[in-house]
């Protein structure tokens, strides 16, 4: 059995249990699941990154009313042990939790929630940019 495999199973064992509400889309190299039920859609995704170890990515889609904020700021400071990023596509902005799962820790559920409470905290100090308030 490949790793990624591995986590997969151990994902969808914990989200049946705990988080019954992800939804697993199709993707190439690897696994998706998107979850919509809270007023942000949050996604997790496992990636087969061979012949390295598979990576984990937890992320919060935020709408365009982000963009007039500091979380480019914000995500820069923020000190963590994942690797944070920000991508920007069709004027939404993915806030990007990863970590290869050979550095894994926690279990699977305790990385998403470790990364949910980051990235969470991350969008509690944005503040709006003076200009977009202006305009």
């Amino acid at each position: 059995m490949k790793l990624i495999h591995f986590y997969k199973r151990l994902f969808d064992e914990a989200v049946r249990a705990y988080e019954p509400v992800w939804e697993e889309e199709a993707v190439p190299y690897g696994h998706l699941w998107s979850k919509y039920n809270y007023p942000l859609q949050e996604q997790f995704q496992i990636k087969d990154m061979e012949p390295d170890y598979p990576t984990l990515m937890y992320s919060l889609v935020l709408p365009e009313s982000y963009l007039g904020t500091t979380i480019y700021e914000e995500i820069k400071r923020y000190p963590s042990k994942y690797e944070l990023s920000i991508v920007i596509l069709n004027r939404q902005i993915w806030l990007n939790a990863t970590l290869q799962t050979d550095k894994l820790q926690d279990s699977l559920m305790g990385f998403l929630n470790q990364a949910r409470g980051e990235l969470m905290n991350i969008l509690d100090c944005l503040i709006r940019r003076s200009e977009e308030v202006e305009a």
